[in-house]
């Protein structure tokens, strides 16, 4: 891993992560700016934050569930606990750790690990949001690795694999688009961490992203599904 910026040493030693890295390459490397961590990725900026008015909008208990807390609660009403394969912005592990759900939200890339746990340090500091940072357990790893060698057993294994957005929908997010050009989308990756979910019967449901007209993973067929305008969620009963 390549870090820059010198400064950033001593902050993330504050995090209490490993300093496993080398001198930096100029157009990738983390820094410290106005107290957030951040991504210099090919000039482009990208750092994690909890605290603003979307994600606030996505944990209001007054505004309607979005669909991904839709999908894996279903009719369930007591708490969960969730296995996030795939944390990348931690959006959805944060928006259900705020339902009250565990969440060990599995992280492979070193650079989005980082700032994640910067992301959610700083939540940590923001009174309305602390309980909920108590919820979430990250884990840099391999999901099909850990998948296959963990000892714990979950009510839901949620995979969300990236996918392309369509060519005629808005423009896509800022910070998404530096993640789809940090993060490559590998299919055969997305079948493989599917079946090593499916196999190792380690939950009680499978609960698999896809674009709303896409094949199913790894070509199996869901017991159900939700759907929305341009994603649904394959739920699969194990």
């Amino acid at each position: 891993m390549n870090i820059f910026d010198n400064s950033t040493i001593d902050k993330i030693r504050d995090l209490g992560l490993p300093l496993n890295f080398s001198i930096c390459k100029k157009d990738k490397y983390l820094f410290y700016e106005n107290n957030f961590l951040k991504l210099n990725n090919n000039n482009k900026k990208l750092y994690i934050d909890f605290n603003n008015n979307d994600m606030w909008n996505r944990i209001d208990p007054q505004t309607k569930k979005c669909s991904v807390v839709q999908a894996i609660e279903g009719r369930n009403k007591s708490k969960l606990y969730i296995l996030d394969t795939t944390a990348g912005l931690g959006r959805d592990s944060f928006t259900l750790a705020a339902r009250g759900h565990r969440v060990t939200a599995i992280e492979k890339d070193p650079y989005i690990f980082l700032l994640l746990s910067d992301a959610i340090k700083r939540a940590k500091d923001i009174s309305n949001l602390e309980a909920i940072t108590k919820n979430i357990k990250l884990i840099n790893n391999d999901s099909c690795d850990y998948i296959l060698n963990t000892q714990e057993f979950f009510d839901c294994i949620y995979i969300d694999p990236m996918f392309p957005p369509r060519k005629k929908s808005a423009k896509v997010k800022s910070d998404m688009q530096s993640l789809h050009e940090l993060l490559q989308n590998n299919e055969d990756n997305n079948k493989l961490l599917f079946d090593n979910a499916y196999s190792s019967a380690k939950a009680k449901k499978i609960i698999v992203k896809r674009p709303i007209n896409g094949v199913f993973l790894s070509d199996k067929k869901p017991t159900s599904q939700l759907k929305g305008k341009t994603n649904r969620f394959d739920v699969y009963s194990l």
